[in-house]
Formats: C-alpha cells, sequence, structure tokens
C-alpha cells in the first residue's frame, strides 16, 4: 500500500491556485466558516492547518490535532496563533512576513500626501461652492518636511526608501524594541525627540501587550500642534478616543487611519466627526499583487510535511 496522503485543512478562503498545489501533496478540506467549533471538528486528523487573516488559532484547537505537523497563515503577521502552544509541540508556524509590503507602503505615503496637502477638504470645499477662499491655506513642500517612523518594521523600511527617492524627506525613526532596519537611511532618536520633531509621524510598531495604545493621550499631547499621525499598521497601536480628543481640540492637526482598536469603527465613534481625519476601511494591503504573495504560504506548508525547511517560520 502506498503511503496515506497528507490531511491538510483550510480554515479560510484561500486562492484556487493555491488550493491546487495543495490537493498535489494531500486530501484537503476547505472548512465553510472559521469558528472554533468548526476548526476543532475537522482538524483531530490534520497534518496541516492554513489559515488567513480572521481565525484564531488558540492552543485549544493546537491540542485538538495531535498529529498536527505545521500550521500557516496567509499574513505578514501571526499574531493570531499561540505559539507557545505551537513551540510546545515542536509544531512550525509558517507565514508571509513581506506580503502586502509595498502595497501598505504604497497606500501610507498615499495617505501622508493626501493628509498634508489636504486633499480630502478641498475636495468638500470646492462640492460645497467653495473654490478661491479653499486655496489661500499655505503649506510647505514634502521635500522640507520630517517623517517620523515610530516602530521598524519592512513597511516602515519601504516607505522610508520612498520618501527619500521621491522627496528627499528627512526621516527619524524610533523603535522601543531595538529594532534596526536593514536597508533604511533614518536618523534614530529617543521617543521624545522623535514626538516633538516630526511633521507627519507613522506607526509601525508590531503587536505586544506593552505596545497596546501606546499612542495613548499622553504621548499624542508631546506632537506639535501642527503635525500628523498616519497609522497604517495596527488598530491597537493608537487610543482612538484619545486621538479624536486631540484632534477636536486641534492640540495635533489632522491624523489618517486605516486600521482602529475597534474594527468596523462603531458609527457613534467620535472619529468620525473629527477634523481633519481620513478613514479607510483596513484596505493598505488590498492589491492584486498582495493578494496573490500571501498564498505562497501554501509552498512553505508544504515544505514542512515533505521534509523541507521552510523559508519564513515565526519564532518566539
Amino acid at each position: 500500500m502506498g503511503r496515506t496522503p497528507f490531511r491538510i485543512v483550510v480554515a479560510e478562503p484561500f486562492s484556487d491556485d493555491a488550493v491546487r498545489r495543495l490537493r498535489q501533496h494531500g486530501e484537503v478540506t476547505v472548512l465553510k466558516d472559521s469558528a472554533p467549533e468548526t476548526i476543532i471538528s475537522a482538524v483531530g486528523n490534520a497534518d496541516a492547518l492554513l489559515v488567513r487573516a480572521k481565525a484564531h488559532v488558540t492552543a485549544r484547537i493546537i491540542d485538538s490535532a495531535p498529529q498536527l505537523r505545521v500550521i500557516g497563515r496567509a499574513s505578514p503577521t501571526v499574531d493570531h496563533i499561540d505559539l507557545r502552544a505551537a513551540n510546545r509541540r515542536d509544531i512550525p508556524v509558517v507565514y508571509c512576513p513581506n506580503v502586502a509590503v509595498n502595497s501598505c507602503a504604497e497606500f501610507t505615503l498615499a495617505l501622508m500626501l493626501a493628509l498634508h496637502r489636504r486633499v480630502v477638504f478641498f475636495d468638500k470645499q470646492l462640492r460645497d461652492g467653495q473654490f478661491d477662499s479653499a486655496r489661500q491655506m499655505p503649506v510647505r513642500e514634502f521635500r522640507r518636511c520630517t517623517v517620523g517612523l515610530l516602530g521598524i518594521d519592512p513597511v516602515a523600511e519601504c516607505l522610508s526608501q520612498m520618501l527619500i527617492a521621491a522627496f528627499g524627506t528627512s526621516i527619524l525613526c524610533h523603535d522601543p524594541f531595538d529594532g534596526r532596519p536593514t536597508e533604511m537611511k533614518a536618523q534614530f532618536v529617543g521617543l521624545d525627540e522623535l514626538l516633538a520633531q516630526s511633521d507627519v509621524l507613522s506607526i509601525h510598531l508590531r503587536h505586544a501587550p506593552e505596545t497596546r495604545s501606546y499612542m495613548n493621550a499622553a504621548r499624542l499631547g508631546q506632537m506639535r500642534p501642527d503635525a500628523l499621525l498616519v497609522n497604517t499598521t495596527r488598530g491597537s497601536l493608537v487610543d482612538s478616543s484619545a486621538l479624536a480628543d486631540c484632534l477636536h481640540k486641534r492640540s495635533i492637526a489632522g491624523a489618517a487611519l486605516d486600521v482602529f482598536d475597534i474594527e468596523p469603527l462603531p458609527l457613534t465613534h467620535p472619529l468620525r466627526r473629527a477634523p481633519n481625519c481620513i478613514l479607510t476601511p483596513h484596505v493598505a494591503g488590498a492589491t492584486t499583487d498582495a493578494a496573490e504573495d500571501r498564498y505562497s504560504v501554501a509552498d512553505d506548508v508544504i515544505r514542512v510535511l515533505t521534509g523541507e525547511k521552510p523559508h519564513h517560520q515565526a519564532v518566539l
């Protein structure tokens, strides 16, 4: 008798091509939903579990899969996977750390420019019948601005390269975890200096208990009244209520957010009424290129199942 094929559970929608590649190596079950009980009922004899963005792979799920050999997440982060539980079982967790990096950097730059040049404001003014009066608002060219990067990640590095190549922008950066860039030209400064000197502050911190609401009322209060804040990374990093209060009080000049500490953003949230605030629905990485790239995690899952070393394995 031949070897029993690998049993692979895909808990969230994946591309047809990725599923086809997986089926070349085993029996693939694609779940109709990613509820915990649905996953638990499917992984009892699974060799591999693949998720995308919503499913939480908890210790309970991992413990319910005694034969599990690999977990794959089609995402640049592994926030929703219990790495400690996986590590106790010596189960590799593979992911796509570089997926959507260019897409997110482009979108972050777009928000910066739209906010700095008040594109949304002028659009509304023009539609409301204002023309000449709305143009009497002086603004500096972006090459004369200082962009501060709070946290170092691949998107921050890509964004800095775009800013320097396109505008020659001065870049400051600070990482509380002592992260160091590999290809980024920036001046490292302390947090207080970063907050005080940045014309535009872009958030790129990793998700951790100590970074939740990192930009709280006190730190927002250290920014200049003419400074702008942009967050396309993780919503939990910014206290959205405190930010809304700062915008209403004009203690900072504006903000652009693609992610929120509560998603979807409640209809009654004060950010929705805040002045000079651009809100987008978590779409920074939503490009066809990023969508295709994220499913390359299937190939790392196959590598682990067939005894090869994966390209991208998460570590504690």
